[in-house]
């Protein structure tokens, strides 16, 4: 929850100038006694009553820095000189002097916070003890702490999972569980499933699910309650209800061959978008209501042809970024944003800071922002006229789409193409993909996975 800022209510009188004694009369209403939100209306105090003593505030320390979301706040228990049963109101905002009342009527000198926080705000806080007769004692300090921010972890949370080393492939949270599907490495295409419960330790689950070719570039995604595998490098349509058995659901899908395509979720529809038809890299768009039966939304938007970008839902709109095409036989990158809220009708977002242009990045929605991971990009040295390589370390977030911002990374984690990630367990997992180190001429593959959170 964001905290309001507290305003008191005042009534202004409106004086209405005359232009005849036979004007309507306008009855001025009676002054608003309402308390401001966020503060006890003047309970009176018993006559003889005592508030009670002083008490401080224990813990989160003041000023405290780095705090998870979900802190538990302390204090010492307030004496009543009368003996009266206490109870205590917290109060928490993000001004010096906090007025929004987070709960009230507190029995326990504690208060554990479930939600609601924001990262990397400054947050003050303080008690109020209450007698039930009037008496109001405040604790003698306001006390301030700072939430964390996000953290790229400095090691990998497993630097060689069970799974070969691989790019291409799909990373999928269903029914609780993380699936890896299929990819590639520069010797061999994979389809297999392996699953995990932690995103360290996985399992083999099926070797062979999609029978003919491996399952590489192709998109993974939960569509009502099974689990789908879209194209790569095929036209076949799969889904699951367990992730392990799995049943083709169409041999040639309306929309052809397609790999380096996106695929999501939005009005309750499935969609296809872009991506490669043989040797074509595509602009056209698709929707299914049921992921069998398909309809082309539009043969050619307002985004231009392209592959290996990426898109998700945000704020009620379908987002589109990034991604390359096919150029006089040179590859050409982008990092253009669009936008659509019908699949037709793309408006291109008019960013003010954005990631450089990459594709075989990934895209995800996490903690209310959108974020871009990684990609490569293969640029004209202008003096060379060689195509100078650069694969992508760097991680990117927006709660906009306009303004982007780079989280610090990792020194100990290397940049990469045609990695896969999820959101799963409110974190952020990274794993395998492909490094290209131009100036030693090596192709690295990965099969770890990594944390940010």
């Amino acid at each position: 929850m964001k905290f309001k800022n507290l305003l008191f209510i005042s009534t202004s009188l409106l004086i209405f100038g005359a232009c005849s004694s036979d004007d309507l009369q306008i009855d001025v209403p009676d002054t608003d006694t309402e308390q401001p939100e966020g503060e006890d209306p003047e309970e009176e105090q018993v006559p003889g009553n005592n508030a009670p003593e002083a008490f401080n505030l224990i813990t989160l320390d003041n000023g405290a820095a780095d705090i998870d979301l979900n802190p538990l706040l302390t204090w010492s228990s307030a004496t009543d000189p009368d003996g009266d049963e206490l109870t205590y109101k917290l109060l928490l905002d993000i001004t010096a002097s906090p007025e929004t009342i987070l709960a009230e009527d507190i029995t326990a000198t504690e208060f554990s916070i479930t939600e609601g926080l924001e990262r990397n705000k400054v947050y003050y806080w303080k008690v109020v003890a209450n007698d039930g007769n009037g008496g109001k004692t405040e604790s003698t300090e306001i006390f301030s702490f700072s939430t964390k921010g996000y953290t790229f972890s400095e090691t990998a949370l497993t630097a060689n999972a069970e799974f070969s080393k691989r790019r291409n492939h799909s990373i999928t949270e269903f029914n609780g569980k993380l699936w890896m599907i299929g990819g590639q490495n520069d010797n061999s295409n994979y389809k297999d499933v392996w699953s995990s419960v932690d995103g360290k330790t996985w399992k083999l689950v099926a070797e062979d699910p999609f029978g003919f070719g491996g399952k590489n570039n192709h998109t993974a995604i939960v569509f009502k309650n099974k689990f789908w595998i879209i194209g790569g490098g095929f036209s076949d349509i799969w889904s699951s209800t367990n992730g392990i058995d799995w049943v083709r659901n169409d041999l040639s899908g309306p929309f052809g061959s397609r790999e380096g395509h996106s695929t999501l979720v939005y009005d309750n529809k499935l969609w296809v978008i872009g991506g490669t038809k043989v040797t074509e890299q595509m602009n056209d768009v698709w929707y299914s209501e049921d992921g069998i039966t398909w309809t082309e939304a539009a043969s050619s938007t307002q985004f231009s042809p392209r592959t290996d970008h990426t898109t998700v839902v945000f704020n009620d709109k379908m987002y589109l970024m990034g991604g390359t095409t096919i150029q006089d036989f040179s590859p050409l990158f982008y990092n253009d944003i669009y936008t659509s809220t019908d699949g037709i009708n793309w408006t291109e977002v008019a960013t003010e800071s954005v990631f450089e242009i990459r594709a075989n990045h990934t895209s995800l929605v996490y903690d209310n922002k959108m974020w871009v991971i990684g990609g490569w990009q293969a640029v004209t040295n202008q003096e060379t006229m060689e195509q100078d390589v650069v694969s992508f370390a760097d991680v990117w977030y927006s709660d906009n789409g306009t303004q982007w911002n780079k989280l610090s990374g990792s020194d100990s984690y290397t940049g990469r193409l045609g990695h896969a990630s999820t959101v799963f367990e409110n974190k952020i997992l990274i794993s395998g993909g492909l490094n290209i180190d131009q100036d030693d001429n090596l192709r690295s593959h990965y099969n770890d996975v990594w944390v940010i959170e």
